[in-house]
């Protein structure tokens, strides 16, 4: 999953996009980030824990055109505070599954 957080922070591919362009294509790789946790990375006891990111990632659907034209400072705001819970949620997947038995 670091690979995701690494690809999230590169705005994006196409030189030729617009600011607006790549910062929707930012949202739409945070969204999809976060639904593959989802779908990965949860136990059927942490229901919780499921709900509340999709309930987050529905909140970012509905608001990426406002986030797209966020001036820099609090767009880079946005992304960094994806990161770090991309990155929170990893450290804790990688917790639990410490103490999991196969």
């Amino acid at each position: 999953m670091s690979d995701i957080v690494a690809d999230l922070l590169h705005l994006s591919e196409d030189p030729d996009a617009d600011p607006r362009s790549r910062r929707r294509q930012t949202m739409e790789r945070l969204v999809q980030a976060l639904l593959a946790m989802v779908d990965s990375g949860f136990g059927p006891d942490d229901v919780q824990n499921r709900h509340s990111i999709i309930h987050l990632t529905t909140i970012i659907r509905d608001m990426t055109g406002r986030i797209a034209e966020a001036d820099d400072a609090t767009f880079q705001a946005i992304v960094r505070e994806a990161a770090m819970l991309i990155r929170s949620l990893e450290r804790r997947r990688a917790d639990a599954a410490r103490f999991t038995v196969h």
